[in-house]
């Protein structure tokens, strides 16, 4: 068991000149491919890093454009709403104009045929109270006045009537 700790300096020496052989190999063939793989590996993840950063810039950019979008569709919006609610006060106020006009012409038609027929009802009364006048004027003389004199005396009635 001894034998197990004792170095055997020929053996130590077979194994660091394999070790350097190995080293050697190593570095001449497998270490350059290595790191260039390791350097590829690098610079992928660094692009994509940068790739994804662009993105996320891209899309905050697309982001904002769309809420300045719809901050003008919804400014635009309210503007056309606020034009339709003053189309539609302007057609009220055009429409309460035209009902307040026809309204004083039907009243002032309805004036003028008011005042027609009290002209004409005035008229009646005069033509009816002369008649009476001159029944009251036949039954107070007793006899029957002639036409033209029923007709001077109505028409002096009614000169006295309408004073």
């Amino acid at each position: 068991m001894e034998a197990l700790f004792k170095p055997d300096w020929g053996l130590t020496f077979w194994t660091a000149v394999n070790f350097l052989i190995l080293a050697f190999l190593l570095a001449k063939f497998a270490w350059k491919p290595l790191v260039a793989a390791l350097d590829a590996r690098e610079s992928k993840v660094a692009a994509d890093i940068e790739n994804a950063r662009k993105a996320n810039e891209d899309a905050q950019k697309i982001k904002e454009d769309l809420k300045a979008r719809l901050d003008d569709i919804a400014a635009q919006s309210a503007q056309k709403l606020k034009e339709a609610a003053a189309l539609g006060e302007l057609q009220k106020q055009e429409i309460l104009d035209e009902a307040k006009t026809r309204a004083a012409a039907l009243v002032e038609a309805a004036r003028v045929q008011t005042a027609a027929d009290a002209d004409k009802a005035s008229q009646r009364l005069k033509k009816e109270f002369a008649e009476i006048a001159l029944l009251a004027v036949k039954k107070i003389i007793g006899r029957e006045a002639a036409a033209e004199n029923g007709g001077q005396i109505a028409r002096d009635l009614l000169k006295d009537i309408e004073k």
